[in-house]
């Protein structure tokens, strides 16, 4: 059994505990915040991802169906409203909105091609749009923010 030798030395591996329990809460809620910051990067890098390969799904309807993309069938803007099922290309777009709109929160698409020209290179302008929770690395967002972001793609049809 153990002794104390001084009356001063009473409680003090007990504080020692104290501190070595505060010091270890301090870390574990470090960690958890670490996780939470990790969850959202890694949410917003599957949106990035879910937006190149929508745009890529696009970029290809548009090389199968070239004649509609030449005469600018599939231009359409970010609040342009969804055209009906009347040409494949309408059918393209129609489609392409609502993997959109179910795959990106918040999510909307534009298309912008040039007039075609002949021997020129024809390049076509692909941008999705949706809602993300921001990191607070942009000087004008804060952490936790739910701001847009847009990825825009260009490619020659």
């Amino acid at each position: 059994m153990l002794t104390c030798r001084n009356k001063f030395e009473r409680g003090f591996t007990l504080l020692e505990v104290m501190v070595a329990v505060f010091v270890l809460s301090i870390g574990l809620l470090g960690l958890a915040h670490l996780q939470v910051v990790t969850l959202k990067a890694t949410q917003s890098a599957d949106f990035k991802t879910q937006a190149t390969i929508l745009a890529m799904d696009m970029f290809s309807r548009m090389r199968a169906n070239q004649d509609a993309a030449y005469g600018n069938n599939y231009a359409i803007g970010l609040a342009d409203a969804v055209p009906g099922t009347t040409s494949l290309a309408d059918r393209d777009i129609t489609e392409w909105r609502n993997n959109i709109s179910n795959q990106l929160p918040g999510g909307q698409g534009a298309i912008a091609c040039p007039g075609f020209v002949n021997l020129n290179t024809f390049i076509c302008t692909v941008t999705i749009a949706w809602s993300d929770v921001q990191t607070g690395t942009a000087a004008d967002t804060e952490y936790n923010q739910r701001a847009t972001t847009t990825l825009t793609m260009e490619t020659a049809i």
